[in-house]
């Protein structure tokens, strides 16, 4: 299986050692085609884009407004099993601004539940 952790290392050394070194080719952008440190720093964001972090206050707000919103994990403290939700209502708002409740951009691994620092 791919390690997506290794291959983010990878991909931002690989773009660091070389920082705008082929966009001086002659090749860059032939035809729309991707310069190649280009496409490395894409997928590189997408990949980071993906990471599970846990949302800020901001964020769940504008999840909570969104009609097209994607599911989102809460965790409760004490707990290492996180849920799935895309129902606003599923949080207990005042339990998540008093820091009993997490929420996540996607599912925390087990490891990430018992490294969540509560209040």
């Amino acid at each position: 299986m791919i390690d997506k952790k290794q291959v983010m290392f990878d991909i931002e050394r690989c773009i660091c050692q070389v920082p705008n070194g082929c966009r001086d080719c002659s090749k860059y952008k032939v035809d729309g085609a991707y310069c190649l440190e280009e496409l490395l720093t894409d997928v590189y964001n997408l990949l980071k884009e993906q990471e599970v972090r846990e949302l800020t206050m901001d964020e769940w707000r504008e999840w909570k407004a969104n009609p097209k919103r994607n599911p989102i994990c809460k965790l409760w403290e004490n707990d290492i099993s996180p849920m799935w939700i895309l129902n606003p209502n599923d949080v207990h708002e005042p339990a998540l601004l008093m820091g009993k409740l997490k929420l996540f951009t996607g599912k925390p691994t087990f490891e990430q539940c018992k490294e969540v620092k509560w209040k």
